[in-house]
């Protein structure tokens, strides 16, 4: 009986000391593995993931793709960091569980909408995950997530001149956009420009009306078209082409003259058939429409929304000088 408990007992100082050395393990400041569907947050993540100074941004969409590539690194002597969206699934908890047994230290951080005191939550920071990533996300509370990286990134963080450079990077820019884009405070945006303005880099165009997203308010955002039917984003835009005889549309193509439909001449224009131009065709559903659907994505908090439905704000617009 003695021996077998001394034998537990090595197996159990075993298991200690191997958690043990995998919680000294250095934590990466290359690699990252994000587990992210929405490709719109997944561009989100990571911008603010090399702005903070990691290079190798491993994304998948399913969970199973991002526990495979987290064990890749495992032998490797470092502790990759791995954030996953808690809505892929209903089991989290067993995800969780599942890559703590694969790595007792893993830093395990989790992307919500849900607040930090939310029970569910809260029982995930019980389990062993090490961080919250709140949506929207914003720059500031996203890079307390890596403190491994902080130190790094204040010796990083750009100069005035440095950002006055970024500034010149553009043909021109709103007060707005470069604020957002750069996460600067607006003390710094004065100074910045006011300095461009006195050494006349850059010149005021005019004062605009900005687009701007109604969740965080950034104007950090780009224009997504899409299919009205399907929401699809494989059209073109093409002219067609109305045969009267036989009351069949198709795109104008090099060989329009032929009716698709009945094969026959079409005749002359105004008389035996008429042009559409600028119309839509998707490839996807084969619907023809003349404006996709457009819509806004921001790329700081993932929200993407009507275009009507955005907020507006005042902005002065500047011209760089070349």
């Amino acid at each position: 009986m003695a021996a077998s408990i001394i034998e537990t007992n090595e197996l159990e100082n075993k298991d200690l000391l191997q958690i043990e050395y995998l919680s000294d393990l250095v934590i990466s400041k290359k690699d990252i593995v994000v587990v992210e569907p929405n490709n719109t947050i997944i561009i989100a993540i990571r911008k603010f993931l090399i702005k903070i100074g990691f290079e190798n941004i491993h994304v998948c969409n399913e969970i199973k793709e991002g526990i495979q590539i987290f064990s890749h690194f495992i032998g490797k002597d470092i502790s990759v960091p791995i954030i996953i969206n808690s809505g892929l699934n209903k089991n989290i908890k067993n995800t969780i569980t599942e890559i703590l047994e694969i790595q007792p230290n893993a830093n395990i951080i989790i992307t919500t909408a849900k607040e930090k005191t939310n029970p569910e939550i809260t029982k995930l920071f019980d389990i062993g995950i090490s961080s919250v990533l709140h949506k929207p996300f914003i720059f500031d509370d996203f890079k307390k997530s890596f403190p491994h990286m902080i130190e790094e990134e204040i010796q990083k963080e750009n100069t005035g001149e440095n950002l006055e450079s970024l500034l010149l990077l553009h043909n021109q820019i709103t007060y707005n956009k470069f604020k957002d884009i750069h996460k600067l405070e607006r003390s710094e945006i004065k100074e910045i420009i006011k300095k461009a303005l006195d050494n006349k880099t850059i010149v005021l165009n005019k004062e605009i009306s900005e687009a701007a997203c109604n969740q965080c308010s950034s104007t950090n955002m780009t224009y997504i078209s899409e299919c009205p039917k399907c929401n699809g984003v494989n059209f073109k835009q093409k002219d067609l082409v109305e045969h009267y005889s036989c009351g069949e549309i198709y795109p104008k193509e090099t060989d329009y003259k032929t009716c698709v439909k009945c094969n026959k001449q079409i005749g002359s224009v105004g008389t035996d058939y008429r042009e559409f131009a600028g119309y839509h065709i998707c490839s996807s559903c084969n619907e023809r429409f003349d404006r996709p659907l457009f819509k806004f994505a921001c790329l700081d908090c993932g929200n993407i929304f009507m275009d009507v439905l955005a907020q507006w704000k005042k902005s002065k617009l500047y011209k760089i000088q070349r």
